[in-house]
């Protein structure tokens, strides 16, 4: 038995401790999240799952259902919510922020397959066919979330039909996205790519009205397979001539007809 100091007190390690010296299998392992169990009041909470495009068709007595079974949990920025080939039991939607999936390489080099914001979901596809995780999922900015485990979301979509064709929808729309991304890869210069990118991400801010995109130059240029540099170096060309504004904290964009005919034309030296 080891030697005991003066003052020390006996505690037990929970397993998400232990893990960080290797003593839990992979399997065991507790998601890496810094969760923090959010309380709005049930008012609101029916009101938000309401009106959500997923959940909208459930009566009030399963909607009664989903809040019991619903977790809210806060995500810090940065935070890895879920890794590629972890067991997939559970649905992710986001309530508020942003979260990227990614692909990691042997490299290091993350490849973005999306970007999502408030309202999205993922997880779903580990979630309907029970295998693990496809993809990395992690925070871009904090985030609010719901999180539904898989035990108790397939009975709802038993009994709702709406709940899966909305998942099917869902399905069709990444599945469109991923064959248009390779597309552009295979067959687009950077220009055309860039622009393509950042039409599709860009977003109205509400307070400024301007057409913006939050996003790195690091993590665009993993979006369109390219280095940062490279991204860099035609987004400066694209600021000289007043088509683009870069930003700390992302990119806006100034001219939305001129990226849409280098989107379409898609000339190497633009």
């Amino acid at each position: 038995m080891p030697h005991k100091h003066r003052g020390e007190v006996n505690v037990d390690i929970p397993p998400y401790a232990a893990r960080y010296r290797g003593r839990v299998p992979r399997n065991q392992r507790e998601p890496i999240m810094n969760e923090t169990a959010l309380r709005p009041r049930g008012a609101e909470k029916r009101c938000v799952l309401q009106s959500h495009y997923l959940f909208g068709k459930l009566n009030p007595t399963q909607i009664g259902r989903l809040m019991s079974c619903t977790v809210e949990k806060s995500v810090a920025r940065g935070t890895t919510i879920l890794s590629k080939d972890d067991p997939g039991s559970s649905l992710f939607a986001i309530r508020k922020g942003e979260v990227k999936i990614t692909v990691p390489s042997v490299g290091g080099h993350d490849a973005v397959l999306n970007l999502l914001t408030d309202g999205d979901i993922f997880g779903e596809i580990a979630l309907l066919d029970g295998r693990p995780r496809t993809a990395d999922a992690v925070a871009i900015t904090d985030c609010e979330m719901f999180v539904i485990e898989r035990r108790d979301f397939m009975p709802l979509v038993q009994e709702e039909p709406q709940i899966a064709l909305k998942l099917i929808e869902t399905l069709c729309a990444r599945l469109r996205q991923t064959t248009q991304q390779a597309e552009s890869l295979m067959f687009l210069h950077l220009p055309g790519r860039l622009a393509k990118t950042l039409l599709r991400l860009s977003f109205v801010d509400g307070i400024t009205a301007e057409r913006k995109i939050a996003i790195t130059q690091k993590e665009l240029g993993n979006f369109i397979g390219v280095s940062r540099e490279s991204t860099n170096r035609q987004l400066r060309l694209w600021e000289e001539n007043k088509w683009v504004r870069l930003e700390r904290a992302g990119i806006i964009i100034l001219s939305v007809k001129t990226l849409e005919r280098i989107a379409e034309g898609d000339s190497e030296n633009t």
